[in-house]
């Protein structure tokens, strides 16, 4: 089942509210919340009631209430005589359904999962659902507020220092590598407080270890609460759990006698709090805290993983790992998994959680894996002490009682160093095998050299190349170059290696040191630091190991991160892609992050000789909790042979969980060419079916039994695009700009303005100069001017336009570059092609799906936009466009994602699909459904309501 689990079955006097209650199966262990399991044989149709009457109940083994009851039906062949009812649960599947207490302790409502329908598994999935529902979340939530409010009143005693002892927090900020902030601050109490809860956790476990209790030390008695616990901390240093203690040791040393009092004794109250509610460490409750915590991690872009993330993630990688013998304690010590950004440790102990699990399916006992896990399989490396803590202490914690020799998580040198060299963290590892980091930051056990426990200063991390069976990773996402604010660079930081307090010359130094480690690999500087680390990741796995990411939504689609996809397409197989709809915001896997992200897992297979397929999931929302990340895991890896891309404009394989529906699975070519992955973030697989059908010139829309010919092609084959808007007017360009006017020499369109951008002609709203002595420069650029613009940034959900057209030839800025043709006639037709319902859905399949209600692009991935081949229109066809656009030139224009609705859109469908192209009434009917199809998308709506009159247009007889 658990560790520590106590299964009861047909018990009466189980509950104190009822003794005469009996329940058929309660479980209970230390740290979690009893599961009552209620059992009947098919129709079971008093199941469900009996389930419901148990929550809330309060257990009489550990005095703990039940917060989850199942509901299982036992196949009705179970009831006979003659079956041998144990072998037959061992070998059957069942249905069941769990039911769970939510919202405020005053006010609790029992929810079902799944909402309907039952869910299906055998004798093992039924005991890992047990083990997810014994989270106790209401304990853990409340001490979460609790363990919080603790660090921030310990930080204000910190705080209070600065003013008459400053020196203090510089020796603390010293210790932790940062500046003395307030951040700092609470990173230093935060680190401190994890220790003494895990302190009192262990009270007891060691008996030649003189540890005091939490009471004893920091309680209203306690005389010398600085020294009596850094003599407890000594003992425990003793034993081990460096990575716990040793730093928390050094922060405490700090502090003089009476602050120090003030904070353990503010700390021990909410540590005894927290070890109070009996949860335990392996729910990652001081994780959870610490990054609310962090401020840093918008410069270092670590965003926590949701713990239910992490289970979704963890459990796909994990099922990869074909050639583990789950039930051999051995083979399981022998496996290598690396997580080289780990910040608090959420998927090294989602990883643990799994192999776990599936060493407990095979009758063995996950107590026995403890030791082997952390000294032997788990590697966590990151840049911050106080993260590489907050890990350590979360995988101790699974099993507290159980010690070990070592752990092999370490804090990676970063930043300037004491010779002068700079370093920068993990990525380091891309240099060779192994790297020189700080035995007092790092998780590794500290040697000792002599009889009084002084620690050496180093020890070398080594991670040879093709050793790893396992990455798993949620990388920092910053890119190379410098931000902007308004109109202004910036050029005081690198945001790649901003944070942790590097100066500038650091950061320079810091990036020049990546670019040449990682020469000829993906890593690419517009992609982000992300990219190296996935460079490193593919370096470090062996043949058959198994690759598991978060990274941005941009590494489906965006041109920085081809290489990315090409070594996917090029050297793994087994390729699964999982992104969120949703609508508005819920779009990530990580926590404190708008930015849609996606998981990517793969395994390692040297060079793919033939095209390889991956499988991309489009989940309606992101998994809400552990129960549901691990049951979505479940239901997508039991589907076989979902829908292709090239199907047809059929729609993805359905994901159902009991009755209900949590997205699409679709099939699509991962090619060595790094083509971009466009089924993410979808709701209707149809649409993108569709899509990508436009691509091999054909039109198959939805609802039409076959597809139509239509000829379309890359952009760049028949236009070429103008010059990047820093080239024209940026520091090194020919222009300066100024307010627009109707006699500018060198009028440009510059800006977004939805408000004057709906029509399909638009007024230029800059005014070029030329500099001194730059004139020949600005004549050469003044040649790409021209009619039609492009949109880089499209926000669909408030612009109308995805092509702009000027009367008067203009360059073309930052939101609208040129696109040049040979033919003006063209101009009419591209104008109208990007502004109809195809055109949209063109430009949204290439676009990067990044931000809810919102396709952006760049001025060198526009080349290969398909757009219609217009060479293949004749001179009547090019004439007939032109008449279109003469008609549409004044007529207003509703945001795109309103294009269902848009009178105005729906005409010109007409004219573009029956008038230019020559299609039927059939065709175009077709187009208009494929619009409301496209518009429902929640990567154009963005969650944005719809005006109250905005009602997709029913079929209509054709216009006068």
């Amino acid at each position: 089942m658990f560790a520590r689990a106590t299964v009861a079955g047909e018990d009466t006097r189980s509950v104190m509210e009822n003794p005469a209650l009996q329940l058929d199966v309660l479980i209970t262990a230390p740290g979690r919340s009893p599961v009552s399991i209620e059992t009947e044989f098919m129709p079971a149709r008093t199941v469900e009631g009996d389930a419901l009457s148990r929550l809330g109940k309060t257990a009489r083994r550990d005095g703990k209430t039940i917060e989850a009851a199942i509901a299982v039906r036992y196949p009705e062949r179970l009831r006979d005589d003659d079956v041998d009812i144990s072998a037959g649960l061992r070998e059957s599947r069942f249905s069941y359904a769990v039911f769970t207490q939510e919202g405020p302790v005053n006010n609790l409502r029992a929810v079902r999962f799944p909402e309907s329908g039952w869910l299906e598994g055998d004798a093992g999935d039924l005991a890992n659902l047990a083990r997810l529902v014994s989270v106790p979340q209401r304990a853990v939530n409340q001490a979460a507020e609790n363990l919080e409010a603790g660090i921030n009143m310990a930080a204000t005693v910190l705080g209070g220092l600065d003013v008459t002892r400053g020196q203090i927090n510089i020796d603390i900020a010293d210790v932790l590598g940062m500046e003395n902030v307030e951040q700092t601050r609470r990173m230093a109490s935060a680190i401190v407080a994890n220790a003494m809860v895990f302190h009192e956790r262990i009270v007891g476990m060691h008996p030649d270890a003189r540890i005091k209790t939490l009471d004893a030390i920091a309680g209203p008695g306690a005389a010398n609460p600085k020294g009596d616990l850094l003599e407890s901390w000594r003992q425990i240093l003793v034993i081990n759990y460096h990575p716990i203690f040793d730093i928390a040791r050094r922060i405490v040393e700090c502090l003089p006698a009476e602050p120090a009092a003030r904070l353990i004794r503010i700390l021990g109250e909410s540590g005894n709090y927290v070890n109070a509610t009996g949860i335990d460490n392996a729910h990652d409750l001081t994780g959870r805290v610490f990054q609310r915590l962090i401020s840093d991690r918008k410069y270092l872009a670590t965003f926590y993983t949701r713990p239910s993330s992490a289970t979704l993630l963890a459990q796909l990688a994990v099922a990869k790992l074909e050639r583990a013998d789950w039930s051999d304690t051995q083979a399981i010590a022998e496996l290598r998994i690396a997580d080289f950004a780990c910040g608090t440790g959420a998927l090294l102990s989602a990883t643990y959680a799994q192999i776990a699990s599936r060493h407990a399916r095979t009758g063995g006992n996950p107590r026995g894996l403890h030791s082997a896990l952390l000294e032997d399989v788990l590697i966590g490396c990151d840049v911050m002490p106080s993260a590489v803590h907050i890990t350590a202490a979360t995988l101790a914690g699974i099993e507290p009682d159980m010690p070990y020799e070592r752990a092999h998580l370490y804090t990676m040198p970063y930043g300037r160093q004491l010779n002068g060299e700079v370093r920068i963290g993990s990525l380091e590892f891309l240099a060779g095998d192994a790297v020189t980091t700080n035995t007092l930051e790092s998780g590794a056990p500290s040697q000792v050299e002599n009889d009084d426990k002084e620690f050496s200063e180093e020890i070398i991390a080594v991670i040879p190349d093709d050793s790893l069976d396992l990455v798993i990773m949620n990388p920092p996402f910053t890119r190379a170059g410098s931000d902007w604010e308004g109109a202004h660079r910036v050029e005081d930081y690198v945001k790649q290696f901003r944070g942790l307090s590097t100066t500038l010359d650091t950061q320079k130094e810091m990036s020049e040191r990546l670019k040449g480690l990682a020469k000829g690999t993906m890593y690419h500087g517009y992609a982000g630091i992300a990219s190296a680390f996935v460079a490193l990741a593919d370096r470090k796995l062996k043949q058959g190991g198994v690759l598991a990411l978060v990274l941005p939504i941009s590494a489906a689609a965006g041109v920085s991160w081809q290489a990315l996809r090409q070594l996917i397409g090029r050297s793994y197989t087994e390729i699964e892609v999982l992104s969120i709809t949703s609508n508005g915001g819920g779009i990530s896997f990580s926590a404190d992050t708008s930015i849609a992200e996606c998981l990517i897992i793969a395994k390692r297979s040297g060079y793919n000789t033939a095209e390889t397929t991956g499988s991309f999931a489009s989940l309606e929302r992101r998994p809400r909790d552990l129960v549901q990340g691990s049951l979505l895991a479940q239901a997508i890896s039991e589907l076989r042979e979902p829908r292709s891309i090239d199907d047809g404009p059929y729609g993805g394989t359905p994901i159902v969980i009991g009755e209900q529906s949590a997205g699409e699975v679709m099939q699509l070519p991962v090619t060595e060419q790094g083509h971009a992955w466009g089924t993410v973030r979808l709701q209707d697989g149809s649409v993108a079916q569709t899509a990508h059908a436009l691509l091999s010139s054909q039109l198959w829309l939805p609802g039409l039994a076959d597809s139509l010919e239509l000829s379309v092609t890359p952009l760049s084959r028949i236009a070429d695009r103008g010059w990047y808007h820093i080239n024209i007017a940026g520091s090194t360009g020919p222009f300066t700009k100024h307010p627009p006017s109707p006699t500018a020499t060198d009028p440009a369109l510059w800006n977004h303005d939805a408000k004057r951008e709906t029509r399909l002609i638009c007024q230029p709203d800059v005014r070029l100069l030329v500099k001194p002595g730059m004139e020949t420069r600005a004549h050469e650029a003044r040649q790409t001017a021209g009619r039609t613009h492009l949109t880089l940034d499209f926000r669909f959900n408030s612009q109308p336009l995805g092509a702009a057209f000027t009367t008067t030839p203009s360059l073309g800025g930052r939101a609208w570059p040129n696109v040049n043709f040979d033919d003006s006639r063209f101009d009419y037709a591209f104008t109208l092609w990007i502004n109809s319902t195809l055109g949209l859905l063109s430009f949204w399949w290439h676009s990067n799906r990044q931000q809810s209600g919102r396709g952006t692009t760049t001025i060198s991935a526009i080349e290969s936009l398909p757009v219609l081949d217009f060479r293949t229109l004749t001179d009547s066809q090019l004439a007939t466009a032109e008449r279109i656009f003469e008609e549409f030139r004044d007529k207003e224009l509703m945001p795109a994602y309103l294009a269902d609705a848009d009178p105005n859109r729906d005409l010109l469908d007409r004219r573009v699909v029956m008038d230019l192209l020559g299609f039927d009434e059939d065709t175009y009917r077709a187009v208009r459904r494929l619009a409301q199809k496209w518009c429902a998308e929640p990567s154009v709506h963005g969650g944005k309501a719809r005006p109250r009159d905005a009602r997709p247009i029913p079929d209509s007889s054709p216009p006068p």
